[in-house]
Formats: structure tokens, sequence, C-alpha cells
């Protein structure tokens, strides 16, 4: 076999066509058209130079384009893929799924609204799918539906908000697309998973975002809130609570004046002997914030307070115990606070708790002690807690230290150092 004939069979065969001529007139010369030419197949010794690599390379382009030409043929003949059912969901493609879940709750199908609230849901707890889910009006359409007739369509818009609130970004467009506003009109829902889905979504909301708590100030919402946390039951009556709590740890002004106009510690008082810690938790915590103004702590000792509080410094919780304290410690600054302290037998549970390792209950009962301690029968009953109050000030934590020393200076009080101070004449 010449070398024209052997390189244009290593290339496809015979028919190919290839011959010497059409590689520049290489013929059999040692010369362009002289017989003897150069060899493809061979080296100047007689050993194998390019024939192998070119017949193995050839030979996989082969099977390549056999193997293509097979799995086009089999997918040809396969059935077109079935129909889905009318009522499927499927995510889009990477930014598509953002205004598809957007066009699917704009729907007038009831189950593709069902379903495209758990999909809004679950893009929107995701980082970068929810600023994306966000720029694309997601809580505009979430915020449609929450007056939608179907109660799970309801529930689930009030969930998916939820967890849209969980960024500033989310609680911002909430705000902007009025849906604190449809939230707090489904708290009067028919429907209680309805209610527990806006109670939960405000309450995320309002625990991030000032502007929110603002709204619910200003739109007269928490003398509604009051009356709730005593018509609901337990699970809502806390939440209503920790609502009223967001508020007045945001807009705090505008929140206590809201609240003392509707007498809102006088409704609050009943909860304080509920047996469910969240609910304690809750109404200790806001009746605290509201004795912080002076007529604050007026109202709570006329309607009895404190003797209810006093009662809760045996609780079981350390987290009841530290608010019901931190209420005491508001209402003793005034000087009617102290002599209820005192009349409900609260001296003894004070000079007890300060043997607690819990940092928080010692610092705000060291309050307590140093407020009562200034009306002289309270401070004749905390003589039993100086040695207690001796330990304390060799305390390692040095707030704790700065505190105890501060009650025992009121403690050890006997007379005012200067005849000026005790109103004799010079």
């Amino acid at each position: 076999m010449d070398q024209a004939q052997h390189f244009d069979r290593s290339m496809g065969g015979e028919s190919a066509g290839y011959t010497d001529a059409s590689y520049g007139g290489y013929g059999t010369g040692g010369m362009p058209g002289e017989g003897q030419g150069m060899d493809y197949g061979t080296d100047p010794g007689g050993g194998m130079m390019y024939d192998e690599y070119m017949d193995y390379g050839m030979m996989g382009f082969e099977f390549a384009f056999d193997a293509n030409g097979r799995h086009i043929t089999a997918f040809e003949n396969m059935p077109n893929p079935k129909a889905q059912h009318i009522h499927t969901i499927t995510r889009g493609f990477e930014k598509f799924a953002f205004p598809k879940i957007v066009r699917i709750l704009g729907s007038d199908d009831l189950v593709h609204k069902q379903k495209g609230l758990l999909g809004a849901a679950e893009l929107l707890a995701t980082g970068e799918s929810a600023v994306q889910c966000l720029d694309s009006g997601i809580c505009a359409a979430i915020t449609n539906l929450l007056e939608d007739e179907d109660k799970i369509v309801r529930e689930r818009g009030a969930a998916a908000l939820e967890v849209a609130a969980h960024s500033i970004a989310g609680c911002e467009r909430i705000l902007q697309d009025g849906s604190v506003a449809k939230l707090v009109k489904m708290l009067d829902d028919e429907c209680t998973d309805v209610r527990d889905a806006a109670y939960s979504a405000l309450v995320e909301a309002a625990s991030r975002s000032v502007d929110i708590q603002a709204v619910l100030v200003s739109s007269n919402t928490l003398p509604s809130l009051v009356e709730k946390t005593v018509s609901e039951e337990i699970g809502r009556s806390s939440m209503a609570l920790e609502l009223l709590r967001c508020c007045l740890s945001g807009v705090r002004d505008l929140a206590v004046d809201a609240l003392l106009q509707c007498e809102a510690i006088r409704q609050i008082k009943p909860l304080l002997s509920q047996d469910d810690p969240a609910v304690l938790e809750g109404a200790t915590s806001v009746i605290g914030l509201l004795c912080v103004p002076f007529e604050g702590k007026e109202e709570a000792v006329k309607v009895g307070c404190v003797p209810l509080l006093v009662t809760l410094l045996e609780d079981e919780l350390d987290s009841v115990k530290s608010n019901a304290l931190s209420a005491l410690m508001y209402l003793s600054i005034a000087n009617a606070g102290k002599q209820a302290v005192v009349e409900a037998k609260g001296v003894p549970k004070l000079v007890h708790l300060l043997n607690m390792d819990d940092e928080k209950v010692l610092i705000n009962v060291l309050q307590v002690v140093t407020n009562v301690a200034e009306y002289p029968p309270g401070r004749e009953e905390l003589q039993a807690a100086a040695s207690s109050l001796d330990y304390l000030m060799h305390h390692h934590a040095a707030l704790i230290q700065r505190y105890a020393a501060q009650a025992k200076r009121h403690v050890d009080f006997k007379e005012l150092p200067y005849p000026q101070l005790r109103g004799e004449a010079r």
C-alpha cells in the first residue's frame, strides 16, 4: 500500500477521495512533482510516526458521532411528556422565579393562590431570594390576598408576611404596601388560625420597625389590643401583650399616653393572677413600662397592682420575678409605692431574693431595696438584709457591687449628717 492510500484509509477509507495532489502536489518524488515525496506514515528511520495517533483519534470521533446519532434516534422515538395537572405549580428558573410567583398570587384559581403563598413563604425565607421577591412586588401581591374569601389564603398570606418581616427591607415593604392596617383588621377575623397568623406577623414586624410601631399607635389600635388581652384566649392574649410591649419599647411616650388614657393598667391587672407563664411575663412587663411616668405609678398603686406583684416574687420563673421586680422598682420610686410594698409584706421576700444567683434578678431587687429603704418602716425591716448586702458588695460582677453598696448606704442610714440638713437652726 502506498503512502497516499495509507493516509486516505486512515482518514476514512478510499472513498474519502484524499490523493497526493490534494496535499500540495507532494507526489512520489523528493521535491514537489518528483516521485519521491515526504512520507506521512514513517520517519526517515523507517518507524511509525503519526499513523497510530491519527487512527485512534478518528475512531474516537466515529464512536462519538455514532453514539450521538443513537441518542437522537432514541429521543425522537420517545412519547411526548405528559401534560401537567391544571393545579400543578412549578418554580421558575433562576430570576424568572420571582415575577412568576407574583403572577401566580394574582391568579383567580383558589388552589394556585394557596400553593403560591406556600412558595412565596419559601422564597422569602432565604436572603437572596427574599430581596428579589420584594423587588418584584410580592408584598403588594400578598397584601391583596389578606381580604380573600378563603380562610386558608388569609392565614397563609399573614404567615408569608411574617417571614417577609424578618428583614428591615421586608418591614419597609409591608409599611409601604399598607399591609399593617389589613393585619390589624384580621385580628377580629372569625377564624382563630387567621387571628393567630395576624398576631404573629404584627409582633414580628413591630419588634423590628419603629415606623410600624408608630403606625399602630397612631391608628388607635392600642386600646383595642388592651381589650383583647382580657377577652382573647391565653395564647392570643400573650401575643397581644407582646405587641403592646413592642410599642412601649419603641415609641414609648405616645404609647404610654394612649394606654394610660384607656386605663390599661386597670384592665391588665387581672392578668397578674393568671397561671400561664407567657401571660404573666407579658402583663408584668407591660405594667412595668406603664409605671415609668408618675401618672402610671399612681394608677398602679391605686388599682392594687402592688400586692399581686409582690406575690409574683415567689414565682418559679426567674423571668417573671425579674419583670415583677422591675415594675416594683418603678413603683417604689414614689412614696405611695414604697408604702404599698411594705404594707403588702414585700420586704421579707426582697430579703430572700438577695440570695439568688441570677444577676438580672439581683440588680432589680437591689434597686427595689434602695427605694424601699428611703421609707423609715421599710428601712427598719431591711436591717435583716445587712449580711446579704455585705456579701454582694464583694460579688464578682462590678455592677452588682455598685448597686449593693448603694443599697447598703440606704439601709444603714440613721440621720442626716449635718444640723442644717436636719432642719435645725444654725
